[in-house]
């Protein structure tokens, strides 16, 4: 029978036969299954969504989706069609895991994903997932938590002060106007984002979960790899950005951090009004957690602030493992600026061959240091 012709039922049931086939005893062409599985899935969304188009509009229409069925105000519950409901959450979740929905799930999931813009149809990430991954990457990596981050979702355009060449602030007469107009030299700067992808993949056998313990296993995966990512890039930028020439700094005694040279490095900033010191937990318990001044008490203040292990200089120190061992970067994240052209979605598909689902985390951004001297760069080992 031919695949247009099929109904639901028989789309699965032939799904069911090709998963189960063995790739490696098979006989006949294994790209044709492949492309066979293809057609079906194409298929199978179309009669469903044609299916839970006719049943929402029927909903509708008759008026049998009640508030109270879907609202609970003590708990603050939403409208099922909302995209941070739980009716779309578990929805999205099934989407992933290609299980069958019920009835509401299918209605939330079709309207949501209708009306919804920015992201790839179908794979909207539900507002909770979303805020959860973001929580984890956050943690992860205190810059990406630092730094200021729009949410365009277009291409972002900022200017980069590179410097005052005439009429910065002076000391004048009194009743005497500055001499000199200020004369800014600016260079524009386009945000327009790069990729960011990381793909996790499962075996059938493991692919079998419950929607908790796949919304767990998805926040942590894609938060991991993708966290790691965009944190590597905010320093490389950083790296790209800082003003090499007179805040790119060495220690007085290689292996060692002193008092000097780390008031040395806070003294060539401009710029960087909210200083946070940044370093992995190797170099900060290796050369910052011990330092004393030249009284011999201690400059590092511990501190129970979540996020924070410590102060030095009144500046909080921060854990960020996307540096790389024995550097030290010090300055004002909120003058790095990132543009999110398309926040975290998450996408999956499936290999017959090797029997594994995938699930892939895809995010488009890019960032740019606005202030040159707000950052400086101490090297323990040069």
């Amino acid at each position: 029978m031919n695949i247009e012709e099929m109904n639901l039922e028989q789309l699965e049931n032939r799904r069911a036969e090709i998963e189960n086939i063995n790739a490696e005893t098979y006989e006949g062409n294994i790209e044709e299954l492949r492309s066979e599985m293809e057609v079906i899935e194409v298929r199978k969304k179309e009669l469903e969504d044609m299916d839970a188009r006719k049943q929402a509009a029927e909903l509708l229409e008759k008026k049998e989706v009640q508030p109270q069925k879907t609202i609970k105000p003590a708990e603050g519950r939403k409208d099922m069609f909302e995209i941070d409901s739980k009716e779309y959450r578990t929805a999205w979740c099934k989407e992933m895991l290609g299980l069958p929905m019920n009835e509401e799930e299918r209605t939330a999931f079709i309207h949501t994903t209708g009306t919804t813009s920015g992201q790839t149809a179908g794979y909207t990430v539900p507002t909770t997932l979303l805020n959860t991954i973001w929580d984890l990457i956050e943690e992860k990596h205190s810059i990406l938590g630092d730094i200021t981050i729009y949410r365009t979702g277009t291409i972002l355009e900022v200017a980069k002060r590179t410097a005052i060449a005439a009429g910065d602030a002076a000391t004048v007469a009194e009743g005497s106007a500055p001499t000199d107009d200020e004369n800014n030299t600016f260079a524009k700067v386009t945000l327009s984002g790069k990729d960011f992808a990381k793909a996790v993949e499962i075996s059938y056998a493991l692919g079998i979960m419950s929607i908790d313990g796949f919304e767990q296993f998805i926040t942590n995966e894609i938060a991991d790899r993708l966290g790691a990512a965009l944190a590597a890039d905010v320093i490389t930028q950083i790296g790209t950005d800082y003003a090499s020439a007179t805040n790119d700094l060495d220690v007085a005694t290689s292996g060692e951090v002193a008092w000097g040279d780390i008031a040395g490095a806070f003294a060539v900033l401009k710029n960087a009004s909210n200083v946070t010191v940044y370093a992995s937990q190797a170099t900060i318990y290796k050369y910052i957690v011990g330092m004393v001044d030249t009284a011999g008490r201690p400059i590092f203040q511990q501190t129970a602030n979540e996020g924070v292990r410590g102060y030095l200089l009144g500046a909080p120190v921060k854990v960020e493992d996307a540096i790389t061992d024995d550097l030290i970067w010090i300055g004002d994240p909120k003058q790095v600026v990132g543009n999110m052209v398309q926040d975290i979605m998450v996408e999956s598909d499936k290999d017959i061959k090797k029997h594994v689902n995938i699930f892939s985390g895809y995010a488009r951004f890019q960032c740019s240091l606005l202030a040159p001297k707000a950052f400086a760069k101490l090297d323990v080992t040069p």
